[in-house]
C-alpha cells in the first residue's frame, strides 16, 4: 500500500465512521502492527505528517449599536456570534498513540474514526454597555 490508498473518499460527513456507518477517515488497514523492538515499543515505518485531519471553518461575527443620550453618555447594545453559521468543527480521527501506530488501538475499532467535534455549536451573546 501507498501514501494514496490511506484517504477514504468522500466528504468530512461520509468519511465520520463509527456510528454514521462510514469506512473512517482514514484507511486502517493501510497501516501495519509496529515491529517489535525490545520491549515491544518500537517505532514503525510511517512518516511524519502523512495525516490530515478535516479542516476548519469557523466564522464569528459581531453587530453593535452605540446611541448617544447626552454629550458625555452613551449606550452601545452588542450582538455576537461565535460559529454563526453553526458548522460542525471536527476534531482530528483516532490514529492511537500519538504517531505511533500499534494493533491494539486498529483492532479498538475507533482507530481511522472521527469520534468528536473540537469546538462549540452557535452561541450568541448580548451586551448592553453604559459609557459615562
Amino acid at each position: 500500500m501507498t501514501y494514496a490508498n490511506i484517504p477514504t473518499p468522500g466528504g468530512v460527513e461520509a468519511r465520520l465512521g463509527g456510528n454514521s456507518g462510514g469506512p473512517g477517515y482514514f484507511n486502517p488497514l493501510a497501516f501495519g502492527p509496529a515491529p517489535v523492538i525490545g520491549d515491544g515499543t518500537g517505532y514503525g515505518d510511517s512518516g511524519s505528517g502523512i495525516l490530515l485531519g478535516p479542516g476548519q471553518f469557523n466564522w464569528d461575527m459581531s453587530l453593535l449599536k452605540t446611541t448617544r443620550i447626552t454629550e458625555r453618555h452613551m449606550l452601545q447594545f452588542r450582538a455576537e456570534f461565535f460559529n454563526i453559521f453553526n458548522h460542525p468543527q471536527f476534531t482530528n480521527p483516532n490514529a492511537g498513540q500519538g504517531a505511533i501506530f500499534s494493533l491494539p488501538d486498529r483492532a479498538s475499532g475507533s482507530f481511522g474514526q472521527i469520534t468528536s467535534t473540537s469546538v462549540n455549536p452557535r452561541v450568541i451573546q448580548f451586551a448592553l454597555k453604559y459609557i459615562f
